[in-house]
C-alpha cells in the first residue's frame, strides 16, 4: 500500500499537527493510504533501466 508520506506532492510542516498534500491542498499524515493523486518520490530503478535498452 502506498501512503502520502511517500508521494512527490507530501510536504512536512514542523509548525502543524497534520502535514499538507500539495495535490488537494488539505491536511494530512504521512501514514494514511495514498489517493488516486499519488506520485512516487523517486521513480523506479527498473524503469530507468528499460529506457535504456530500449533505445539500443
Amino acid at each position: 500500500m502506498s501512503k502520502c508520506g511517500q508521494c512527490r506532492q507530501f510536504t512536512r510542516t514542523p509548525d502543524n499537527q497534520k502535514d499538507l498534500c500539495g495535490a488537494w491542498e488539505q491536511p494530512t499524515m504521512a501514514d494514511r493510504q495514498a489517493c488516486d493523486f499519488f506520485a512516487p518520490k523517486a521513480a523506479a530503478r527498473n524503469s530507468a533501466s528499460l529506457t535504456s535498452e530500449n533505445r539500443e
